[in-house]
């Protein structure tokens, strides 16, 4: 089965950059919404702090919620849409392949395929605004891993989110619910230290923050050694949860496939 991983995740990267032209202007340009928020919270920060962030800690917290951003909204995602719309699962539904890992196959594909506009607005940021360095050696070697989990992390939401297309037959609003949850609760938009209390709590409680606030937080030591090794086992357990609960939501979902109104 591994063979076939690899070949659905190699046809879906080159999916993905089949389109040279967008896929170039990507790359080049994809860090100018980084460079945009570093210019805000410049003038918004200026000498002083916010929620225990100065402009050196802001400016490494932001880099990093690019980083991640960009590989969370990376996948697939239409294309594992649209075989429910259409109803290609019908016949995905006959081959043997399971269709849930032959979907996370073709996502990851598609994330990897974004890498290189990470690393290039990565690289210009880290140059041009010299951000704040790992608070150990030790943290950033957590935070490296602890981007790992990015992957089925974002897997398994993307791929419950799908799901709903069972029921909905829709998949637009579907996506910009998801992707507003990612974004909000996950600090990307502001950081969860600068929130009330209680939407703290509840970011917290689900598993978006672990997008950007879990790594940002490892590297920039504002949390211990035992605190980081929290953090990424509790995503290991959101990334394990995510995935059974959806196998378990399509056993139930796929006992009712409407092709074409039938």
């Amino acid at each position: 089965m591994a063979s076939v991983d690899i070949a659905l995740a190699t046809i879906a990267f080159k999916r993905k950059i089949a389109y040279k032209t967008t896929w170039l202007f990507s790359v080049l340009f994809g860090g100018w919404a980084l460079l945009a928020g570093l210019a805000v919270w410049n003038h918004l920060l200026g000498d002083g702090e916010l929620g225990g962030y100065d402009w050196q800690a802001m400016k490494a917290y932001l880099v990093i919620g690019f980083l991640t951003g960009t590989l969370a909204w990376a996948g697939a995602e239409w294309d594992m849409a649209n075989r429910i719309l259409d109803g290609l699962v019908a016949i995905d539904l006959t081959k043997p392949v399971d269709f849930q890992r032959a979907r996370a196959a073709e996502y990851i594909g598609g994330m990897v395929a974004s890498v290189p506009a990470a690393v290039l607005g990565t690289a210009i940021a880290v140059l041009v605004f010299r951000p704040a360095g790992p608070a150990s050696p030790l943290a950033a070697a957590l935070t490296v891993f602890s981007l790992l989990f990015i992957f089925p992390l974002a897997f398994g939401i993307s791929y419950l989110a799908i799901l709903c297309c069972f029921v909905t037959q829709r998949f637009l609003g579907i996506q910009w619910a998801k992707d507003s949850m990612v974004a909000f609760f996950s600090g990307m938009m502001i950081p969860i230290a600068l929130m009330p209390g209680w939407l703290q709590g509840l970011s917290w409680a689900m598993p978006f923050v672990h997008f950007t606030t879990t790594p940002a937080s490892i590297y920039l030591g504002r949390v211990d050694t035992a605190g980081a090794l929290g953090l990424i086992a509790a995503e290991a357990a959101w990334a394990v949860g995510l995935l059974v609960a959806a196998r378990l939501i399509w056993r139930q979902l796929v006992k009712k496939v409407t092709v074409h109104g039938g």
